[in-house]
């Protein structure tokens, strides 16, 4: 069988394309590598803006705010599973005394920006500072000099629960105008931290506000919500 001479010309010219092949291929694989990390980084930033681990740097002294959940909801039900059935949620798989209680959590509310809640992570996943616990001391949160919004979470994998929001007047006195923005924004971010799952938590959220002094809260007996109680005192 007859073949064709190869010259050193084409051997070097399908040299050459096999090694601008290989380039591309590493190239690419280089390209895509980086866009991956960059897309988790990307997701990451934007996970912990929206929902800050811990309270940031705020422009008031820091306070210690202590809350008390009642042991069912409102509407009688457990916080967390169904009595007698199942467990509480946790980053461990040990025996959970108080398994239907819930895992509470604070976010503290201002005009403009991101609420600021307390809380840890554990791979991504959002976790209690008091796991189970129908009581939880949330130390040293961040808060402005003047008034501003508290939000009460029962932090669940699929959906958070609303324990309770309130406005907490504090410093200079607002403005109707400022106090109806702010109350706007405390049922805006309750929203999109703890849907409502009914038409009846619906209509509870639209109730009007509870507007306290913050001085009012740290009495002995503090103040009372629907389904808590909470206390603030200047942090330790």
């Amino acid at each position: 069988m007859n073949r064709e001479p190869v010259s050193g010309k084409t051997c070097r010219m399908r040299n050459m394309q096999i090694h601008q092949l290989c380039l591309f291929r590493r190239s690419y694989r280089a390209a895509s590598w980086h866009s991956r990390i960059s897309r988790q980084s990307l997701w990451a930033i934007l996970f912990i803006l929206m929902f800050p681990a811990y309270c940031l740097a705020g422009e008031g002294k820091p306070i210690s705010i202590t809350v008390a959940a009642d042991h069912t909801k409102a509407n009688g039900e457990p916080w967390d599973g169904i009595p007698g059935i199942g467990g509480g949620r946790g980053p461990t798989a040990m025996p959970i005394p108080n398994k239907n209680a819930p895992d509470l959590a604070v976010c503290v509310v201002r005009l403009e920006t991101p609420p600021e809640c307390s809380m840890r992570y554990v791979n991504l996943k959002q976790y209690s500072l008091c796991q189970n616990s129908y009581d939880c001391i949330f130390k040293r949160v961040s808060i402005p000099d003047g008034s501003f919004g508290l939000i009460i979470l029962d932090l669940d994998l699929r959906r958070h629960d609303l324990v309770g929001f309130l406005l907490m007047t504090a410093g200079k006195a607002l403005t109707p105008d400022q106090r109806a923005a702010l109350e706007s924004e405390i049922r805006r971010r309750a929203d999109q931290l703890a849907p409502p799952f009914s038409q009846g938590e619906k209509q509870r959220r639209l109730r009007e506000m509870l507007v306290v002094p913050m001085d009012r809260c740290a009495e002995a007996k503090g103040c009372r919500l629907v389904q808590s109680e909470i206390r603030v005192n200047s942090a330790e």
